[in-house]
C-alpha cells in the first residue's frame, strides 16, 4: 500500500494536426491516424521494455484527447493454467483505493453531512487526541497517527483470511503515541484511511463498501469493481505473483481485505477505472469546486487521496498502489484530457517509472528505456570483505561465501545461490528480484540489506 511521490521532467504537449485540404497539402502534414499509430507503437515498445525485465505483467489503458489511444494486456492472468491477461482482467488496485475513500468523504462534505474541518472526536468520541486530529489531517496524511503496518500482529494477520472487526483493527494503532503534532508534517499512513472508513460508516449508516457503491460505483456503472478479492469468483480474476518470468512464477497470498479496507482493498479493471477517470474529469460525482479542493496539495504534494505534481505549469493528479502481488498506477492531466491506467498482478517497483515514461513519450519529451541488469566483475580482494555471517532480527543467519572468486548467499542451511555484482556494493540473483546491498561505515557494524518485493531486511555482521 506504499507509494512514493513521482518526479516528472517532461515538456511541451504534442499538438494533433488534422487537415481538410488538397491531397498535396495532406501529404505535407502527418494525419491524425498516423500520429495515433505512432503513439500506439511507442507506448507498446515502452511496456515491452518493462515486460522484458519482468516488471510489467498486466493491462495498460491510455486515453488522450477524447479517445482511448491504447489498450493492451501482457503476460499471465494465471501462469499455471496458461491463461493470458486480457482487457477484462480484474486486479487489486491497492492504495489507489484511498482516492475512492477520499472522494466519498468529499461527497459527504458537499452534501453537508460532515466538514473536513470536523475533529475526529465528533464521529469517534473515544479516539485519543481526537479533538486535535481533523478529518482533513486523515485525508492528507498529516495526522501523525502510527502506521498499522509497523505492528507485527497486524502484519501477520494481513497474511490470513481471518475476518477482523473494525474495533480490533483500530486497536493496532489507536493507543500508540502520535509521530508528530497533527498538521505539522506529512507521513503516509494507512491507519488514517482506516479511520476515514469508520467515519463514512457512522455518517451514512451504511457499510464502507455499500457507501462507496452508492456514491461512486453505481453512478459511474463500475460493475466490475468490488472489495473482497478473496471471495471474488470470476474467470477474469488475476492470480497475484511476487515475481514472474518465462522460467519462474512465484505465487503470493491475497492480503486480508478486512485489514486493508478503505486504505487498499478495492479491485477493479482498466475499463472500470477509465469510467472513474471520466467521472472525475466531467465532475459527475462531485462539483468542479469540490474536485479542485480535493486536488489542492498540502504537505509533500499530497491532497485528498491524490499526489499532485506540477508538469510545466500543468497539474498532474496521480496515485499508485502496491501490495504483495499487485501494483497499480493511475495518472491524469484533466486539462489535457490525458489519463494513464496501468494494472499489474505482480509486485513491481517499476510500474510508476513505466507510467512516467509513457507520459514523457506522449508529451514529446526525451526518455530512457530500462535495460536488464548486467553483471560486472569485481576484484578478488574486494570480494573478500563481503564474506562472513550476518544475523537477521528473526534469528536467521545469512552466510556470504566466496568460492573460486564467486560470491554465494545462503540463508541458514538452505541451498546457496550465486550473487552477481551490479556494482561494487550491490548484488542481484539470476531470474529473481532480490537485491543485496552491503553498507560498510567506519565505527559501525557492517550490514547487508536484502530487498525482495515489498520486504526489506537488514542483517548485521557477526
Amino acid at each position: 500500500m506504499h507509494h512514493q511521490s513521482y518526479i516528472f521532467v517532461l515538456g511541451c504537449m504534442i499538438f494533433m494536426f488534422s487537415t481538410i485540404s488538397s491531397p498535396l497539402k495532406a501529404q505535407a502534414k502527418p494525419n491524425v491516424s498516423d500520429i495515433n499509430q505512432k503513439q500506439k507503437k511507442e507506448i507498446d515498445s515502452i511496456i515491452q521494455a518493462f515486460a522484458a525485465i519482468n516488471k510489467f505483467n498486466g493491462t495498460a489503458l491510455v486515453h488522450y484527447q477524447d479517445k482511448t489511444v491504447f489498450e493492451k494486456s501482457y503476460g499471465w492472468q494465471n501462469a499455471e493454467k496458461k491463461i493470458p491477461n486480457q482487457d477484462k482482467s480484474i486486479y487489486q488496485i491497492a492504495s489507489l483505493t484511498k482516492s475512492f475513500t477520499a472522494l466519498t468523504i468529499v461527497k459527504l462534505s458537499e452534501k453537508g453531512k460532515l466538514s473536513v474541518k470536523d475533529p475526529v472526536s465528533k464521529l469517534i468520541p473515544d479516539y485519543p487526541r481526537g479533538n486535535e486530529i481533523t478529518i482533513e489531517h486523515l485525508l492528507n496524511h498529516t495526522s501523525g497517527i502510527y502506521e498499522a503496518l509497523r505492528n507485527k500482529e497486524y502484519f501477520r494477520l494481513l497474511h490470513t483470511g481471518e475476518a477482523i472487526s473494525k474495533t480490533k483493527e483500530i486497536s493496532f494503532f489507536k493507543d500508540e503515541p502520535l509521530d508528530f503534532e497533527p498538521g505539522t508534517q506529512f507521513s503516509y499512513t494507512n491507519s488514517g484511511y482506516i479511520l476515514l472508513g469508520v467515519i463514512i460508516e457512522k455518517v451514512t449508516g451504511l457499510s464502507y463498501e455499500d457507501a462507496v457503491r452508492k456514491i461512486i460505483l453505481n453512478p459511474l456503472k463500475m460493475t466490475h469493481t468490488g472489495f473482497d478479492y478473496l471471495a471474488l469468483k470470476s474467470q477474469y480474476k488475476t492470480i497475484p505473483y511476487s515475481y514472474i518470468s518465462k522460467t519462474k512464477q512465484d505465487k503470493t497470498e491475497i492480503w486480508n481485505p478486512t485489514l486493508t479496507g478503505p486504505a487498499g482493498q478495492i479491485y477493479s479493471t482498466a475499463e472500470d477505472l477509465y469510467k472513474y477517470y471520466k467521472g472525475l474529469r466531467d465532475y459527475t460525482i462531485v462539483s468542479k469546486k469540490s474536485f479542485k479542493k480535493a486536488t489542492t496539495p498540502y504537505l509533500s504534494g499530497y491532497a485528498y487521496g491524490w499526489f499532485i505534481d506540477d508538469l510545466y505549469g500543468k497539474k498532474l493528479i496521480n496515485h499508485g498502489g502496491n501490495i504483495e502481488g499487485s501494483t497499480s498506477y493511475f495518472a491524469m492531466l484533466p486539462d489535457e484530457d490525458l489519463c494513464i491506467i496501468l494494472l499489474n498482478n505482480i509486485t513491481s517497483k517499476k510500474l510508476e517509472k513505466a507510467g512516467n515514461t509513457i507520459l514523457a513519450a506522449l508529451l514529446g519529451q526525451p526518455y530512457t528505456l530500462p535495460l536488464p541488469k548486467k553483471e560486472v566483475t569485481l576484484n578478488a580482494d574486494v570480494l573478500k570483505k563481503y564474506v562472513g555471517n550476518y544475523a537477521l532480527s528473526d534469528d536467521n543467519i545469512i552466510h556470504i561465501l566466496n568460492e573460486n572468486g564467486q560470491l554465494f548467499i545462503q540463508n541458514n542451511n538452505d541451498p546457496k545461490v550465486r550473487m552477481l555484482a551490479e556494482k561494487d556494493d550491490v548484488f542481484f540473483l539470476q531470474d529473481d528480484d532480490t537485491e543485496i546491498s552491503f553498507i560498510f561505515k567506519k565505527g559501525e557494524k557492517d550490514v547487508i540489506i536484502i530487498k525482495k518485493g515489498l520486504s526489506s531486511k537488514t542483517a548485521e555482521k557477526l
